[in-house]
């Protein structure tokens, strides 16, 4: 083989050597990105559902749930003498 034909292998050699490092730095560039935005997207989403779980919290309170059945429907506690507990042998 001539020194030319050797020289010009190795300069493809090169080339896509180049190629390759430059197209494997675009896709590490682009994935990076992307994990970026479901960085975010993941801080995003862990704010809402803590914003739910406080609304939950709030909506499950015994008081507000109390409130809620006196105003809409005319509900109320009942006397210990309405209360009626029921076992396995009978009514007590």
């Amino acid at each position: 083989m001539s020194l030319n034909k050797l020289n010009a292998l190795l300069l493809l050699a090169v080339i896509g050597c180049a190629l390759s490092v430059v197209t494997s730095q675009h896709v590490s560039r682009r994935l990076y990105n992307e994990l970026e935005k479901e960085q975010k997207l993941q801080r995003q989403l862990n704010v809402e559902y803590g914003q739910l779980l406080l609304e939950q919290s709030t909506w499950g309170a015994h008081a507000l749930i109390e409130k809620s059945s006196v105003a809409r429907l005319n509900m109320l506690t009942p006397t210990q003498r309405q209360v009626h507990v029921i076992t396995p042998e009978g009514v007590r």
